[in-house]
């Protein structure tokens, strides 16, 4: 490890007792795989959990008390295998887990009779195992599925009703304030859990920017049925637009009045602009606190959910496209106007 701000932060971590001395002699002398490596080891683990799976299916029929034994044991392993090192072992783990997790859900749904509760009893399940694997010792891949499957099985839980959409800024209010914490958790012991938090949270408050839009088709590509969408047209704009405020305010609480001022007048005139495109205002909000963070890699992520967001947008009926481009064309002259008389005076400034 010779790059200079690596070592400045394993010194920090010693420092605070994060990181024992022996632990940072292992990582300075260590070196992360190529990336070529962890692609091939990913598919060697994958087709090996997979033929797994085929053998115990073929010998036990897929029954489900078989397969609630054989989902125990593959979990059990996983924990063994997360522990150790090695870009195969890793893989190997992860896929494991996620298809031990897999095995002792679709196990629990064929127990019972195909009903609403018999699904709601799944993502019961599917809920404390991931929270369960999520605690145990296990790299970054591991924990943010574990965290996904989790906020997913929780989304289940919400159902397709009004709550989905708050349920939907909750997670985006979630996400935003742990990036903007970066600072305060980084250095904890519990850091690699609260990223995988923040990170599962960004990216389902994302997809529920598009689930909680009143778009007929989007709900069909699900299999669900927007039943209540004349209750969801004001809950997620609102919702959208007091997180992209907070956000804002948190953010501009060191600067002048004046720029603070203008900075909010310019946030209400998008949200006046978006307010039929909330998802615009969460995936707004989500980047700046991710910039903020300073993470590149969901600093890209964010950008191309709001891409993908714009292209869902395009397609949708609920309003015109002549609208969209109105809506579209005055936003981006007004972020650019924001620009010139926010950000360009804070960088003489400074």
């Amino acid at each position: 490890m010779s790059v200079p701000w690596k070592q400045v932060l394993l010194d920090e971590l010693v420092q605070r007792q994060v990181l024992q001395p022996d632990a940072q002699a292992r990582l300075q002398f260590e070196e992360d795989a190529p990336w070529y490596v962890m692609i091939l080891s990913a598919i060697a683990a994958w087709f090996a959990a997979m033929m797994l799976l085929g053998a115990w299916t073929i010998m036990t029929d897929a029954s489900p008390l078989p397969s609630m034994l054989a989902a125990a044991i593959l979990l059990l392993s996983a924990i063994w295998l997360l522990r150790g090192s090695g870009a195969f072992v890793m893989q190997l783990g992860l896929a494991l887990s996620l298809l031990g997790q897999a095995m002792l859900v679709f196990a629990i749904i064929e127990l019972g009779p195909h009903t609403g509760a018999n699904e709601r009893s799944a993502a019961v399940a599917a809920l404390l195992l991931s929270c369960g694997m999520l605690m145990a010792i296990a790299g970054a891949a591991h924990r943010f599925f574990c965290a996904l499957i989790a906020l997913v099985s929780l989304a289940v839980l919400v159902g397709n009703n009004p709550l989905l959409s708050l349920y939907g800024v909750a997670l985006a209010a979630v996400a935003v304030c742990l990036w903007l914490a970066r600072a305060c958790w980084a250095a904890s012991r519990r850091a690699a859990l609260i990223r995988a938090v923040a990170g599962a949270s960004t990216l389902v408050a994302l997809v529920l920017g598009v689930i909680g839009q009143p778009y007929a088709h989007v709900a069909s590509w699900l299999s669900t049925v927007a039943t209540d969408a004349g209750r969801l047209v004001w809950l997620y704009p609102a919702g959208a637009a007091i997180v992209l405020l907070a956000t804002l305010v948190r953010l501009l609480r060191d600067v002048q009045l004046a720029v603070r001022v203008a900075a909010l007048a310019g946030a209400l005139v998008l949200i006046a602009l978006c307010i039929q495109a909330p998802g615009l205002l969460i995936g707004a909000a989500l980047w700046l606190a991710v910039f903020h963070a300073c993470d590149r890699l969901w600093c890209v992520l964010v950008g191309m959910g709001v891409v993908l967001y714009l292209g869902d947008l395009y397609y949708s009926l609920h309003i015109t496209l002549l609208a969209k481009s109105v809506l579209l064309a005055a936003s981006g002259l007004l972020l650019l106007v924001l620009r010139a008389a926010v950000i360009a005076p804070l960088r003489r400034a400074s």
